[in-house]
């Protein structure tokens, strides 16, 4: 673990965001985030070497800013995307807020789709028990709807969108550029991944 993670962690917590919102803005897990959050300020204390040794809580920060920070870059990453979501029958290409949003828009140019958001509810203060989607896109009412999103970290956000999805239209598929969860469906639609990344245990 890297002190300029934990940092980072520490100066977005001081800036008001949620544990839910520096796992994401961090692209770790919520467990992590909640771990550095609590505990980032004695670690800071420590030596690099010991820190870097912490294993009893593992996790993988993805940090893919040279691409998702470049509109060239990130159309590439969007072209791969579009190859993968050819043999699907869809009307709406749906970005989840913040993350999936460009990518949605790019790929919703080059497929020639219709484009919406979804907010979901960890972006919402109060006592909200679901998202929404953005009332000044695209009507998905009983329209074929693709999902994309960045990165899926746990699948609930992606769980959540798919079940809000169901209510008004038909979700056909999903798709993100990272994943780190393992999940290749949820409720019975397919989740597909530029990336699948996870942890191995080495037997010493």
């Amino acid at each position: 673990m890297k002190k300029s993670l934990i940092t980072t962690a520490l100066k977005l917590r001081d800036a008001g965001l949620s544990t839910v919102d520096i796992a994401e803005e961090l692209n770790i897990s919520v467990d992590t985030a909640l771990y550095l959050v609590l505990n980032g300020e004695k670690l800071l204390k420590e030596p690099e070497e010991k820190i870097s040794k912490i294993e009893s809580r593992t996790d993988i920060f993805v940090n893919w800013d040279n691409i998702k920070t470049s509109s060239k870059r990130l159309k590439n990453i969007t072209s791969i995307m579009c190859d993968m979501l050819n043999n699907i029958d869809f009307d709406v290409i749906l970005g989840i807020s913040t993350g999936g949003v460009p990518l949605a828009t790019l790929i919703s140019e080059e497929l020639d789709k219709n484009f919406s958001i979804y907010i979901p509810k960890k972006h919402l203060h109060g006592s909200s028990k679901t998202g929404f989607v953005g009332h000044n896109y695209q009507d998905m009412e009983n329209k074929n709807i693709v999902i994309v999103d960045d990165v899926m970290t746990s699948g609930n956000t992606m769980r959540e969108t798919i079940n809000y999805i169901k209510n008004i239209g038909n979700p056909k598929g999903a798709i993100v550029v990272i994943d780190k969860s393992g999940i290749e469906e949820i409720d019975g639609i397919p989740i597909k991944a530029l990336f699948r990344v996870g942890t191995v245990e080495l037997i010493k």
